[in-house]
């Protein structure tokens, strides 16, 4: 089932466009890692989804809803955390998770507030007042206040900003175990890549306001699909010569003197065979493997190749 549904979405503000145009589909059941630089459209395009601003075009549909006209519907059934969390820190855990599950008419009850405390790793501190948590128990009880109602879905937006080692592998684990465990629907943005790499079932990569990738993490995260980057003294020749070579549809960026394809490791040898072939003036080929790797090639530059789909 589809749970978010965003088509040809648009933001502008004034002359500068946030958002252009973007796509995209998050099922039931997804960790749907939300990723892109610090200003690529992310935060603006989750304020659309939780209508705090209106966009300028475009159609958002929720659990299968259009979000315009269905608006209180859905967000009876959405908890997010915006950045970093607005709790009353003069008072206790406790008291501020049973003062939202009011607001929400959540359950308020006693064992319901403990066993969320609980699941976010903060009962023994339940009754201390928040002013004296550190970054990353604000976080993990801004997880709890979104959780008190049980949501259908939970939508994060930079959760780990600002945390420690230790916090960021908290706030992991427990987006893991939200999944795996309590079954819950996630779109976590973030820029910290190692993070989405490690818990997201699917990946949407977003560059200026429009999308550049989507698709099964599995398959972006694919040890045996190694991206490649070429570097080259003729590389507009090299790249019009790929483009009519096998190679064509691993073709992933292309900039002034490198080109990024996308390919099995074990047909490196035979990418090298092709390139001498060409009369191909590489100076480098330098495989590379992580999602950090991949991110950094798509999202640099100012010419891309739409050739990655799903």
């Amino acid at each position: 089932m589809e749970i978010i549904k965003v088509t040809e979405l648009s933001k502008s503000f004034g002359t500068f466009t946030a958002v252009d145009h973007l796509s995209f589909t998050v099922k039931e059941g997804d960790v749907y890692g939300f990723l892109g630089q610090n200003g690529a459209g992310k935060s603006t395009t989750i304020r659309m989804l939780l209508t705090l601003i209106k966009p300028s075009s475009g159609n958002i549909e929720i659990f299968g809803l259009p979000l315009s006209s269905h608006r209180n519907e859905i967000l009876k059934n959405i908890g997010a955390v915006i950045e970093k969390p607005d709790v009353y820190k003069y008072l206790s855990a406790y008291d501020n998770l049973k003062l939202f599950a009011r607001l929400s008419n959540g359950k308020s009850d006693h064992h319901h507030l403990m066993n969320q405390l609980e699941m976010v790793g903060l009962a023994d501190r339940a009754n201390d007042k928040v002013k004296t948590y550190s970054q990353g128990m604000k976080q993990r009880l801004g997880i709890a206040i979104a959780l008190v109602h049980d949501p259908r879905l939970i939508i994060l937006d930079e959760p780990t900003n600002g945390l420690d080692p230790q916090g960021i592998a908290d706030i992991r684990n427990l987006i893991l175990r939200l999944s795996k465990e309590m079954k819950k629907t996630i779109m976590v943005s973030s820029h910290l890549l190692g993070e989405i790499e490690q818990i997201a079932t699917k990946v949407l990569i977003i560059d200026k306001g429009k999308k550049l990738v989507e698709g099964l993490a599995a398959e972006l995260f694919d040890a045996s699909q190694t991206i490649v980057e070429i570097e080259t003294l003729n590389n507009e020749v090299v790249f019009q010569q790929l483009q009519q070579s096998r190679w064509k549809n691993n073709l992933q960026a292309r900039r002034k003197n490198f080109l990024v394809l996308k390919l099995d490791r074990k047909e490196i040898p035979q990418l090298h065979k092709s390139l001498a072939d060409m009369d191909a003036a590489v100076i480098s080929i330098q495989p590379k493997h992580s999602l950090e790797d991949y991110f950094l090639q798509i999202t640099s530059g100012n010419q891309h190749v739409d050739a990655f789909t799903n």
